[in-house]
């Protein structure tokens, strides 16, 4: 006598869009939050033009990139609970998740009416989630037993990454919020820029983590960006300071971008995203600060950040391509996965019918 669940079993292996969204990597949600990111960066410089063209081409891009990143919470729960939250390298950087979906808020809060609320509530939602990462971050790798080798630059994305909330809090209209978010995540800055730092110094990144030595460039910029659009009068000394500083911080990876860029290629090459992003954004708005507090700004540093605006572009595109190849690559591998484990379950069925006999 044949065994029922064998049987069923063979007959509904498990689908393409099952083993596919085991290939869905969190890290991806960092090329989707340097999208978005983008969209608005490049809004900000055409502030007299329509830009519906740029939040619509830039949306739908992310969004499409986007949405097997939020499946995979619904397909592979317990590969996400078991595997990507226990990852010292992935949990951090699935902040990004949540920090995109702050970015996406600000896309739609300007269509107003029911949108504004429904912007505002997805920007609560986000905020909320991500705080709840934080802890559990904290919780598995610093309470329950530190140790500095799993400590990664994607501890700045787990860590700061919270301050996007306060450089788009202007939009849904959050940003008393946004100003305590700022200070919060400004001190866990200092304090991951201590961590991070003595950790590289010690303990080198291994190849597949190498990519997210770009993440150092994005706190400090993210912390202009995030005080400039929360507080209604900055203080320019302070921008001047921080901006300095991310400069700095963005020399130096540019400087190792020639050698990062040979490396073959892994999905932290999200992490090439968003900081060159942040970094760009930050020029912009810090240069608007000190316009308004009668600085005279050398025409120089408009065409810096033109320049630098540019390179995130190049890098933002080519990621994008590098991603595009990778999840066709993935998705047309499930086709082989899903034919074998087909095989395979057949061929217990067929085991279990010779036993029976």
């Amino acid at each position: 006598m044949s065994n029922p669940n064998a049987q069923n079993a063979a007959a509904r292996p498990h689908s393409r869009h099952y083993h596919f969204h085991k290939t869905v990597a969190f890290p991806r949600a960092g090329l989707t939050l340097g999208i978005l990111a983008l969209g608005n960066l490049l809004i900000s410089m055409t502030p007299d033009a329509a830009d519906w063209p740029i939040r619509i081409v830039f949306g739908v891009a992310a969004l499409l990139l986007y949405v097997n990143i939020v499946l995979k919470f619904l397909v592979q729960p317990y590969q996400v609970l078991t595997d990507d939250m226990q990852n010292p390298v992935v949990a951090p950087v699935s902040a990004t998740i949540f920090m995109t979906g702050m970015q996406f808020a600000t896309y739609i809060a300007p269509i107003g009416g029911i949108w504004h609320t429904l912007a505002v509530l997805l920007w609560y939602f986000s905020v909320s989630f991500n705080l709840a990462l934080m802890v559990h971050i904290t919780s598995h790798f610093v309470v329950k037993g530190f140790e500095l080798r799993n400590v990664y630059p994607t501890w700045f994305v787990g860590y700061v990454g919270i301050v996007v909330a306060s450089a788009t809090s202007a939009p849904v209209g959050q940003q008393d919020l946004g100003r305590i978010i700022f200070w919060l995540g400004f001190a866990l800055y200092m304090a991951m820029l201590v961590l991070v730092t003595v950790r590289m110094a010690r303990i080198a990144l291994p190849e597949a983590a190498k990519p997210t030595f770009t993440i150092y460039t994005a706190p400090m910029s993210l912390s202009i960006a995030g005080y400039t659009t929360a507080f209604d009068k900055p203080n320019a000394w302070f921008v001047l300071v921080m901006l300095v500083a991310a400069q700095i911080l963005f020399v130096i990876v540019l400087t190792q971008m020639p050698r990062l860029l040979r490396i073959k290629f892994y999905p932290s090459y999200a992490a090439f995203t968003f900081p060159f992003v942040i970094t760009a954004t930050a020029l912009l708005k810090a240069l608007a600060v000190f316009e308004a507090a009668g600085w005279a700004v050398p025409a120089w540093l408009h065409w810096l950040q033109i320049a630098e605006t540019a390179v995130a572009c190049a890098i933002v595109l080519y990621v994008t391509v590098e991603f595009v190849i990778h999840i066709a690559d993935n998705w047309h591998k499930t086709e082989q996965m899903v034919a074998e484990e087909k095989a395979r379950l057949e061929a217990e069925m067929e085991g279990d019918v010779a036993t029976a006999r």
